[in-house]
């Protein structure tokens, strides 16, 4: 059992527990009707957290945390697959997908401890929040996959630029140039060429 203060009575101090046989001041307003200043341990009383409250907030904290790293992690993943310089953050996926396990962990224990189920706009929002880390999972895994299997042989694609730099594209996406051919004299090619990968080779360039 547990002290339950009247809502018309002065707050008591932190921790404070009546002793057995204690009564409360006389001067003390009477508590409303039915007021019980004894209620069980399993009972909220008002401004206290319940441990499903707590596993709840815990869920909205990780899910929110989750979203959010995966997101940034997925984006820089995205850019960088397009340019020549960045960094896959690969880091920022993982400890999102870690945190969104977390939240629906500490979102069961909230359902066990008594919290009730997301419904109405709660819901949307957490379902917004889902398509986004699939959406942007797939994109980018889509994105690092595709850039990784490029190579500068004879076939690829190319496109340049603001800054002038060749950049090695798939050729379903947009390009200025085709990879004809690798050679090692370079009076084979036309104007446009690239030095290769190997030392001495050149992949001649034409528009496409």
């Amino acid at each position: 059992m547990k002290f339950n203060p009247p809502p018309n009575w002065p707050a008591p101090p932190e921790g404070f527990t009546p002793e057995p046989g204690w009564t409360p001041d006389p001067s003390l307003p009477a508590p409303p009707p039915g007021w019980q200043l004894w209620v069980e341990d399993d009972v909220a009383l008002a401004g206290e957290t319940t441990e499903g409250t707590r596993h709840y907030q815990q869920a909205v904290t990780s899910f929110w945390v989750g979203v959010g790293f995966f997101l940034a992690g997925a984006i820089s993943t995205i850019v960088t697959s397009n340019s020549t310089t960045g960094i896959y953050w690969y880091g920022g996926m993982i400890v999102g997908v870690i945190a969104l396990v977390r939240s629906f962990n500490a979102y069961r224990a909230a359902r066990k401890g008594g919290a009730p189920s997301l419904a109405g706009a709660a819901k949307v929002v957490a379902v917004v929040g889902l398509v986004l880390v699939v959406g942007s999972g797939a994109t980018a895994a889509a994105a690092f996959f595709g850039q990784e299997s490029l190579s500068a042989t004879a076939g690829s694609c190319w496109h340049i630029d603001d800054e002038a730099n060749a950049l090695l594209v798939s050729c379903d996406d947009t390009h200025e140039y085709k990879a004809v051919s690798v050679v090692s004299d370079l009076d084979q090619c036309s104007d446009v060429y690239l030095e290769g990968d190997d030392a001495g080779s050149y992949l001649c360039l034409e528009e496409d």
